[in-house]
């Protein structure tokens, strides 16, 4: 693994590394050590935050070094598949029409099209359990909307080509929105807050408005 050098800021150290994939197989092992109190990966760096009180800027730094050179095959695994049911009733997909006009096809073909598409979380971030997701296919690009709207709906899926995102909770946003999840993304209740995980594999299941709402009355179960 090719690793630039490691910088220190407060409590923190940040690294930059060769790829994503380098930086998901470095997460993993990081994760498994539990020495650092916050480990969060980028797309191309990682981070990780240690106790000033108990550890020394150069402590951590040689411990992080020497965590990044070991053998990574272990953690290469994915986290398990995750299917995300996905509502794209107009009144949950916004931006849905004008999509499908972008693509050239009708909005029941890209209901099939989108929900056949198989996707890898990058990484989680802007807010906690925002997760942004990247497909292997050519897809046309999109961009982002011209105007972003003051409210996006938690649960929202946005897609701008071949990069997706899934809004944890309601924020502001530019994304133009395909459809929406009733499944929460970030519970600060449980001891893994966040639903999804860096390198996670992802695939959509095409719901109805009724299956929608059943789902999202037992959410608040």
């Amino acid at each position: 693994m090719t690793i630039a050098d490691i910088h220190a800021c407060d409590d923190w150290l940040s690294c930059r590394l060769e790829s994503l994939d380098a930086v998901h197989a470095a997460s993993a092992v990081i994760r498994s050590q539990k020495t650092w109190q916050e480990v969060v990966p980028g797309l191309d760096s990682i981070a990780v935050q240690f106790d000033p009180a108990q550890t020394t800027p150069k402590q951590a730094i040689d411990l992080l070094h020497k965590q990044l050179l070991r053998p990574t095959a272990a953690a290469e695994a994915q986290t398990d598949p995750i299917t995300i049911p996905v509502c794209y009733d107009e009144i949950f997909a916004p931006d849905r029409d004008w999509i499908a006009g972008k693509m050239g096809i009708s909005t029941e073909a890209l209901m099939e099209w989108h929900s056949s598409l198989q996707f890898t979380v990058t990484m989680l971030g802007f807010m906690p359990g925002f997760a942004y997701l990247q497909c292997c296919d050519d897809i046309v690009e999109f961009g982002r909307l011209s105007k972003p709207r003051q409210n996006i709906a938690a649960g929202s899926i946005g897609i701008i080509g071949d990069q997706s995102c899934i809004y944890s909770f309601n924020s502001p946003g530019g994304w133009p929105i395909i459809g929406r999840t009733p499944i929460q993304l970030f519970d600060p209740g449980k001891d893994q807050p966040a639903l999804l995980s860096a390198n996670q594999l992802l695939s959509f299941r095409p719901i109805s408005r009724v299956e929608f709402d059943n789902l999202a009355g037992k959410q608040g179960e």
